[in-house]
C-alpha cells in the first residue's frame, strides 16, 4: 500500500512539472506570436511609406497616377 501511495505522488508530481512545462510553452509562443505580430505590422508600415515616395518618384518623373496602376496590373 505504501508503496502504492508514493508511485501516485510520483505520477502526480510528474503530471504538475509535465503542464507547468506545457504553460511555459505556450506562454512563450504567444509572446513569440505577439512579437512577430508587431515587426510584421513594422514591415507593412515600412512598405506603406517606401510605396508613397516611389509613386512620389514616379509623379516627379511625368509617370501618372494612372498609368502607374495600369503598369502594376
Amino acid at each position: 500500500l505504501s508503496r502504492i501511495r508514493e508511485n501516485q505522488r510520483r505520477s502526480r508530481a510528474r503530471k504538475r512539472e509535465y503542464m507547468e512545462d506545457l504553460e511555459r510553452r505556450w506562454q512563450r509562443c504567444k509572446e513569440m506570436g505577439v512579437q512577430a505580430n508587431a515587426e510584421l505590422q513594422q514591415a507593412a508600415r515600412k512598405v506603406i511609406e517606401e510605396n508613397a515616395l516611389l509613386r512620389e518618384i514616379l509623379a516627379e518623373a511625368g509617370v501618372s497616377h494612372e498609368e502607374a496602376e495600369r503598369r502594376l496590373q
